[in-house]
Order: C-alpha cells, then structure tokens, then sequence
C-alpha cells in the first residue's frame, strides 16, 4: 500500500484524504507529543534534519509543513547554520518552488522567537502562507520536582523572642517556638 493510499479513508462512496503534514523536530517529547496531537486528523510524517525534509519535500505533495529552526539538540542555534531550519528556506530561495506541487501551508513551531519571525518573513517573501504555531506539550511531566528547603531555612528572618516550650530568647516561628523546640517535638512525634 502506498502511502497516499494509507492516507485516504473511504467514507460511504466517497474517498477523504487526510491532510498530509510533515512535521520536523528533533526533540523526541515534542515529536511523540506531535504524533499525539496530530495523528487523528493528519497524517503525519516525521523528519529529524534538514536533509531528511527536503528529500520528502521534493518527493510528493504536503499540505502542511511544521518546521523547528533549532535542531541537533540546540536551543538557540544561528539561523546561519546549514543544520538548522533556515536551511530549507535557502534551499527553497536557490532553486524556487516546482509546478509539480501546490505550495504547502507553512507552520513555524520553534520556540526560538527571533529565528521563527525571520523564518516567517523569508517564507512569506518566497508567497507561502506561514503562520506561527508555537507547538505546546506539556513539559510540567519532564521537570524535576521543586526542592524543598531545609526546615533551618525556615526560621531563618524570624525576629528574636522568648520561646513559648523553652522560655529561652531565640527565633520563633509564628506559633511562637523556637527551632530545638519544633525539631523535639517533631522527633517525638515521630516514634
């Protein structure tokens, strides 16, 4: 089966093609986040490079093409960089777009700003319709959790008073007690 026949669903006597988008990134959350979101209504293609986008590009019909700038596993790459995302702009600039194939529906996911706007105004100059889609996935999942300070950190600013437990003059917490007297009470709590 090929694949614009694995795109097609028949639907009573009708054939609906899916909306075929390449998507290239080459971070793996935000590639299984893709197939995630997109998969039920696109069929979605993934590249990791610029070499492997522009051989598909050239090789059959998209509808859409959701491009990163930064890639190779860098965050802020130059847009100068033949393996960033620019890199398939120039090519496009050099040798223009084909008869052959309608130009494709350009979505700009990059989270680097600065190179997303000048992808986008290169594409627009070259007459695609671009459009900034910042791709958003959850990465609450992928950050470690928060550490908590120590517990001497709490009592650290606290003015100096009597202790409510000890009667001795030391910082207090707003309960009115001073540290020794929290941690005694805490270890026996404890056992």
């Amino acid at each position: 089966m090929t694949n614009t026949e694995e795109s097609d669903k028949l639907t009573g006597d009708f054939i609906v093609k899916k909306i075929k988008m390449l998507f290239m990134d080459d971070r793996t959350k935000r590639i299984m986040a893709a197939l995630n979101k997109y998969q039920d209504k696109y069929d979605v293609t993934i590249v990791t490079n610029v070499k492997e986008c522009l051989r598909y590009l050239c090789q059959q019909q998209w509808d859409i093409l959701s491009l990163d700038h930064d890639l190779n596993g860098d965050d802020f790459q130059d847009p100068d960089d033949i393996n960033s995302g620019m890199e398939v702009i120039r090519y496009l600039t050099k040798t223009a777009w084909t008869d052959r194939y309608k130009k494709p529906e350009v979505w700009v996911h990059s989270s680097n700003l600065f190179a997303a706007e000048l992808m986008l105004v290169m594409f627009q100059n070259l007459n695609f319709k671009a459009y900034y889609r910042k791709f958003e996935y959850d990465e609450d999942r992928t950050k470690p959790a928060a550490k908590h300070e120590p517990v001497e950190d709490a009592w650290a600013g606290y003015t100096i008073r009597k202790c409510l437990s000890c009667g001795n003059s030391r910082s207090t917490d707003i309960n009115g007690q001073c540290h020794e007297c929290y941690k005694r009470e805490m270890v026996q709590c404890a056992s």
